[in-house]
Order: C-alpha cells, then structure tokens, then sequence
C-alpha cells in the first residue's frame, strides 16, 4: 500500500493548472471566513477506492471542528470530493495525475 505524503504545492501553476484557473482561485476567499478550500493531488496510477477511505477518515474528523460554519462548510467540501471520485469513469487516477479542488468561496470585488 502506497502511502500519501501531504505536501504544500509552490503554486497552483505548478500544479498543472490553467493560468485562468489560478487567476481565479487567488481570487477567492472563503464564506465563512475559515479554510474550507480543499485541494487534492492524486498521483498518477494511485487507486481511488483509498482516496475515498481517507476522504471518510477526514470527514469523521471534520465533525469536531467547533465552529458550526466552518464544520459545515468543510463537511460539505469533503463530501463533494467523495462525489466527483465516486462518479469518475476511472478506478485508478490518470496517467497525468488527478487535481480536485472543492470549496465554499466567493471572489473578491
């Protein structure tokens, strides 16, 4: 079983992503004024049956997060990455890898 080691990435660019999209989220804040934005790198070839076994681990320990916005918001944010992997045509990530990103947010006038 391989092991997912959790690691800042240096920007959204680096991670693959649109200069579009990167606009976009730096734009972003939160409706709650908590971090509820949460970003996943799957590696390539990396079975996402596990990937929802964490996502469930996670979510058993978002429900002790005290403020009940920031609870919901991160609930809901997990909840929606359960849904997109539960969802996809593959059983395994991508040959290139596989980016989510769910969240609560909202841009900035």
């Amino acid at each position: 079983m391989t092991e997912i080691t959790v690691q800042p990435a240096l920007s959204f660019q680096s991670a693959g992503l649109s200069k579009e999209l990167c606009q976009q989220l730096a734009k972003t804040q939160s409706y709650t004024g908590g971090t509820s934005l949460i970003t996943m790198y799957i590696p390539s070839g990396y079975y996402l049956g596990l990937i929802t076994k964490t996502l469930t681990s996670e979510l058993s320990t978002a429900s002790n997060i005290q403020s009940r916005t920031v609870r919901n918001s991160v609930i809901s944010s997990l909840k929606s990455c359960m849904v997109a992997i539960k969802s996809s045509i593959w059983h395994n990530a991508p040959e290139n890898g596989l980016v989510l990103l769910a969240g609560e947010t909202k841009l900035c006038s």
